[in-house]
C-alpha cells in the first residue's frame, strides 16, 4: 500500500515538474521579438525560430508586437500510446473520486483521458482499432 501511494505521488510530482514553466506565452505585454525582412514580418519564439506573420498583419491588420507566442515546435510532448486502466486494476480510481476527463467512444471502445494529464501534454496519440486518433485539449 505504501509503495502504491509513493508511486502515485511520484507520478503526480512528475506531472507538476513537467507542467511548471511551460505555458509562459508572453503574457507580460512586452511582445515577441519582431524582425522585418523586405515586406515580410516575423516574430521569433523562445527557441529562436522565426514565424512569418505577414499575412496576419496585411490581411487582418494584426500588430506583430502584440502577438502571444509559445515555446516553439516540439516543446510540449504528446502522450504516446497511453495506458488505459480498467476497473479492478491497482491504480484505477475509486468510485467516489471525481475529476474531469475527455471521453472518446469510437468503434465501441470507450476511453477517458484525465485533464490533469492533458493540461501538460495537450495531445494523446491513440489507436482505436486501425484508426489513428489525436485526442487534443
Amino acid at each position: 500500500m505504501l509503495l502504491k501511494t509513493v508511486l502515485i505521488l511520484a507520478i503526480f510530482l512528475g506531472m507538476l515538474v513537467r507542467c511548471s514553466g511551460k505555458g509562459n506565452s508572453n503574457l507580460s505585454g512586452s511582445g515577441p521579438p519582431v524582425q522585418q525582412q523586405d515586406d515580410q514580418v516575423f516574430i521569433v519564439d523562445q527557441t529562436g525560430k522565426a514565424w512569418d506573420v505577414t499575412h496576419a498583419r496585411d490581411r487582418y491588420q494584426m500588430e506583430p508586437e502584440l502577438f502571444q507566442y509559445g515555446l516553439g515546435p516540439f516543446a510540449i510532448t504528446p502522450v504516446l500510446d497511453p495506458v488505459m486502466l480498467s476497473p479492478g486494476d491497482s491504480l484505477y480510481p475509486a468510485a467516489e473520486e471525481t475529476f474531469l476527463v475527455i471521453g472518446v467512444n469510437l468503434f465501441n471502445n470507450a476511453r477517458a483521458y484525465p485533464l490533469g494529464l492533458l493540461r501538460c501534454h495537450e495531445v494523446a496519440n491513440e489507436l482505436f482499432g486501425n484508426a489513428h486518433v489525436a485526442v487534443a485539449y
